[in-house]
């Protein structure tokens, strides 16, 4: 067996390394049911694995060969080739499967014997890696969480008699299963672990943070604030114990700054939770970016731009608020920062699949019902529409409207959405029908469809943040546009954060122009589909688009900072300028209606690159795509990518996120096959 695992490793692929062998490179079925003592006891349990994995594929698990299986993972003592074993585990859910209810008895029966480990740290280890697969595959659906919930509350009944080895790892499990399944009792579980003194920090910070989704929960702001002071005393007892603990004091930080919204001293207590914030952020995003992070809380990572949101949604209400506005009119940006980053720290990323189906990836969010938040983003997001569009501005039963939402926010109860007399018209303008309730029939009833497409689009932006946070292939494309932005020398503390949050904001403007249906948004919209009434080409000039995506950017966190047609940049006049306190950057807008191939839109990167000759090596290049046929655009994954602009004489290239949109689309719905 040594001889076949040896010559499969020297001729193998990096692909072929990174899958494992199959059976036949392990000598068949049973040659490996053979030497299953040796491939159990000894170093390569995770290639029996992995060659299982493979065999599923093609037809059901030999009885045999799963029974080898289970063997392996009941009486491994060697924690690296059990951790090895188990992480092929949570990548194969359809062998989890396969194998059955033997598999989760296994790891459970593993999970409990680290109680009794003692001296013996493999046994412990063993146990926390068993945890970690059980939580993985509860997450993705492969199995049901009773088991493990139930497992879990019974190892912490008694936590300064667990192994430390085992003890320190269940804090941050704890309280990502509470954050999914809350109200299963894994808050007591939690607080038994205060006790011990190496689960103690851990197990404080999760249990601050459940305070922090119980504030979100809350439906009134009051109720919201009141609760959130409780958690700020819990980190602070927190942070007098462990004053270095990073992701305590960037919380504290958050919580001050908008608890201080409401305060006598706000624009001196704001400023300063919003300094406090930035200079924590640096460290924690030095801390994070060099620390291992287990693949399945690499989701994470998107809290830092989450708190580099709220810290400029901070430093901006310190200097707006005044002592007769205590509220700052932007605040839900704040508790909708806070929310992102309290979402990003539990959400898991798993392998899920279906018999019929390959292995798919999947973002696991944890469960948050944020009534408060969604009714007053929704407001003021139709507030914003209300007062900016020209279209509407003046549209009196559009301003009937804004009086109406205005007087529901400030009634002291919610008003749930009722039922509407035309289904139809609410499959149309859901988030509408859901913000009017009762009312919304007789408000369609009086309105053009044209006003009411514009109102719907701008409440949709609501919803797009939270579609994103769950979609796995949004999460991949963010992370391989900032793994090549991170080897630039400039990718530095007060540039990387600030240009990232830009560069987010950016992609959700394109995934909201792809999703523009034949009839959705009405002349708002009309540059993207290029037809109008008359059944005429809508002549579509820089100025409209880049005023659209200006517009897109006002209902983020980038609303004061964003300048169209910036004069006297680099000698000319940028599209879209967004100036942050420490860096700015460019956003080019172009129209191309020839060739908008990624060849061909090269061309014009070199000017994006010229406003940034003062500035940081990074722009954004919005192409809007004329060209599409009836065959449909390019995917939205394929039309964003990075170009690097090498100037003679410059040490490294400036690098240009290239943002291509489909635009002039005679009607999207048309889509047919391109001619060969």
């Amino acid at each position: 067996m040594d001889e076949r695992i040896a010559a499969w490793a020297s001729t193998a692929t990096p692909d072929e390394h990174r899958a494992g062998p199959t059976l036949a490179d392990l000598g068949g079925l049973d040659e490996v049911v053979a030497h299953g003592d040796y491939l159990t006891s000894g170093p390569f349990l995770a290639f029996l694995v992995t060659a299982a994995a493979h065999e599923v594929q093609q037809a059901p698990l030999p009885t045999a060969l799963s029974d080898v299986i289970i063997k392996g993972l009941a009486s491994s003592t060697r924690h690296l080739a059990f951790a090895e074993a188990v992480d092929a585990l949570a990548t194969h859910p359809r062998l989890v499967g396969d194998l059955g209810t033997k598999a989760t008895r296994t790891l459970l029966r593993r999970l409990t014997e680290a109680q009794d480990a003692e001296d013996d740290p493999a046994t412990a280890l063993i146990g926390a890696e068993a945890a970690e697969c059980l939580v993985q595959l509860t997450l993705a659906g492969v199995i049901t969480p009773a088991q493990l919930l139930g497992a879990m509350d019974m190892v912490t009944e008694d936590a300064n008699a667990l192994p430390a080895e085992f003890a320190a790892r269940l804090p941050r499990l704890l309280g990502v299963l509470d954050a999914h399944h809350p109200g299963a009792g894994l808050r007591e579980a939690l607080e038994r672990c205060l006790t011990p003194e190496h689960t103690f920090r851990d197990a404080a910070f999760e249990l601050a943070l459940g305070d922090v989704r119980t504030a979100l929960e809350q439906d009134g702001y009051q109720a919201m604030v009141e609760q959130l002071s409780v958690c700020r005393r819990r980190l602070a007892e927190l942070t007098a114990v462990d004053p270095d603990r990073l992701d305590a004091q960037i919380y504290s930080a958050g919580i001050d700054g908008l608890l201080g919204l409401s305060a006598p001293d706000a624009p001196a207590r704001v400023a300063a939770a919003a300094q406090t914030l930035q200079d924590r952020l640096q460290h924690y995003r030095a801390w994070r970016l060099r620390t291992s992070t287990p693949t399945w809380a690499k989701g994470r990572q998107d809290d830092i731009t989450a708190w580099y949101e709220l810290t400029l949604l901070l430093d901006d209400a310190a200097q707006h608020i005044s002592d007769d506005d205590p509220w700052y009119t932007h605040g839900q940006g704040i508790l909708n920062a806070l929310l992102r980053a309290y979402t990003a720290h539990h959400t898991v990323r798993v392998l899920t699949d279906t018999p019929a189906d390959r292995v798919v990836e999947t973002l696991v969010a944890p469960v948050i019902e944020d009534v408060f938040l969604r009714r007053e983003n929704r407001f003021h997001i139709l507030e914003h529409a209300l007062t900016h569009d020209e279209d509407l501005r003046d549209d009196e039963d559009a301003q009937r409207l804004h009086s109406v939402l205005g007087a529901r926010m400030r009634s002291p109860a919610p008003q749930m959405p009722g039922t509407v007399s035309d289904p139809g018209k609410a499959r149309r303008w859901p988030q509408l029908a859901r913000q009017l309730a009762g009312g919304f029939a007789d408000f369609a009833d009086l309105n053009s469809d044209e006003v009411l497409d514009r109102l719907e689009l701008a409440l949709r932006d609501s919803e797009d943040f939270l579609l994103a946070i769950t979609d796995a292939k949004y999460s991949r494309l963010m992370d391989t546009l900032v793994a090549r932005l991170e080897r630039s020398r400039d990718w530095i503390p007060k540039v990387a954060e600030p240009f990232q949050v830009l560069l987010e904001a950016t992609v959700r403007f394109a995934f909201r122009c792809y999703d523009v249906g034949r009839q959705m948004g009405g002349g708002y919209t009309e540059y993207l589909r290029g037809r109008d009434k008359a059944g005429k080409k809508q002549k579509v000039d820089e100025a409209l688009f880049h005023q659209h995506y200006r517009e897109f950017l006002a209902v983020t966190a980038l609303f004061r900072v964003a300048q169209c047609e910036a004069i006297d940049k680099a000698g000319g006049r940028a599209d879209v300028v967004v100036t942050f306190p420490w860096s700015y950057f460019n956003v080019e807008c172009k129209i191309e209606e020839k060739d908008a191939s990624k060849d061909a839109l090269r061309t014009y990167v070199a000017q994006a690159t010229e406003y940034q000759n003062a500035g940081p090596s990074f722009a954004i290049l919005l192409a809007l795509d004329k060209t599409v046929g009836k065959e449909g655009a390019i995917n939205l994954f394929d039309s964003i990518w990075i170009e690097e602009v090498q100037r003679p004489g410059e040490l490294e290239p400036c690098l240009v996120v290239v943002v291509r949109i489909p635009g002039g689309r005679e009607n999207p719905n048309d889509l047919r096959p391109a001619l060969q």
